[in-house]
């Protein structure tokens, strides 16, 4: 297969992927529950920290997938790498597309590595996958969601002392809630700029990992503008159901957002891939749990769609691979 079409498709599965990322993206779904911004204001920001997050924060990631994961000599082993990385990306969209199907959340970031991985073992044996990446990955991907339950639940706890002893009356609490809903802002917009960073890796990360040669910036630009376009698309259906997911007020939603914009903004920096939609769906039950606040149903089929990711992508990544390395 000529080597252009290879790549033209790479980049357009890829720009596709990004889109789907994008319309996934509940980053400001806090800001729209607490009431805080209309929905145009939101997608206005959320494209432009889209874009900021992929192209600053976005090469560090995506070498990390594309490089520190699969471990594969294709020269040695005679293994056709292109027909590899399509079909990490055609399992990738697929799984995707299924969940979205569903009415379910997932993580882009799982269902990418979990391909990997499901191709590395299949390739390469125990050998064809680095376990201690994937160690040091699934460390965060564990803890992330107990630390955005934890801190959110002790933040709302120590805000309702706070507002009992202190604050009198319908203006004071008027008052405080204006000054989480600015200081909420700020860590909203911190994190759509490191959740974009992050998530970019799932589009373009394996692409870079085998065609070194490829201009990042450009790609990461060209990742970054699909978000934007998945997030005005069909991202703002994600906000609206996230954001009715509990009750929230901007100091409550300041709370929810805290741990997920710490965390984020930590990962991305120290190039780790992690799923923003974990840590925002725990803070949001952390939330309720310590507000005595009714939620959604559903949170049981959230749960059982991230245990089933990863292998569930590793399997689709091994059975499409074979008719994909057919046509090669």
């Amino acid at each position: 297969m000529d080597p252009a079409v290879i790549l033209t498709i790479f980049l357009i599965i890829s720009i596709l992927i990004a889109i789907a990322i994008g319309a996934n993206d509940e980053s400001f779904a806090p800001i729209y529950g607490s009431r805080i911004m209309n929905m145009k204001q939101i997608l206005i920001l959320a494209t432009i920290f889209a874009i900021l997050g992929a192209l600053l924060l976005g090469e560090g990631v995506a070498k990390s997938v594309g490089g520190d994961i699969l471990l594969i000599d294709y020269d040695l082993e005679g293994i056709e790498q292109n027909a590899v990385v399509l079909t990490i990306l055609i399992s990738t969209t697929i799984w995707l597309i299924l969940a979205s199907a569903l009415g379910l959340p997932i993580s882009t970031t799982h269902a990418t590595i979990g391909a990997i991985m499901g191709l590395g073992l299949l390739l390469g044996g125990g050998n064809g996958v680095d376990w201690g990446t994937i160690l040091g990955m699934s460390m965060w991907w564990l803890l992330s969601p107990i630390v955005g339950f934890t801190i959110t639940y002790l933040v709302v706890v120590i805000l309702n002392r706070h507002k009992i002893k202190h604050l009198n009356g319908f203006q004071d609490f008027e008052r405080s809630e204006n000054r989480y809903a600015l200081i909420i802002l700020v860590v909203i917009c911190i994190t759509a700029f490191s959740r974009a960073g992050n998530d970019c890796s799932n589009a373009v990360g394996i692409v870079f990992g085998v065609e070194g040669d490829l201009n990042l910036t450009a790609l990461l630009a060209v990742t970054g503008i699909s978000l934007a376009v998945g997030i005005v698309v069909l991202g703002r259906i994600v906000i609206k159901n996230l954001g009715r997911m509990t009750e929230l007020r901007p100091s409550t939603a300041f709370a929810a957002q805290l741990p997920t914009a710490a965390v984020m903004l930590i990962g991305t920096i120290q190039k780790i891939p992690l799923s923003g939609s974990h840590m925002l769906v725990a803070s949001l039950v952390g939330l309720a749990k310590a507000s005595n606040a009714p939620m959604e149903k559903g949170l049981s089929k959230i749960v059982a769609i991230w245990l089933l990711t990863f292998p569930m992508s590793a399997i689709l990544a091994i059975i499409i691979y074979f008719p994909i390395n057919a046509g090669f």
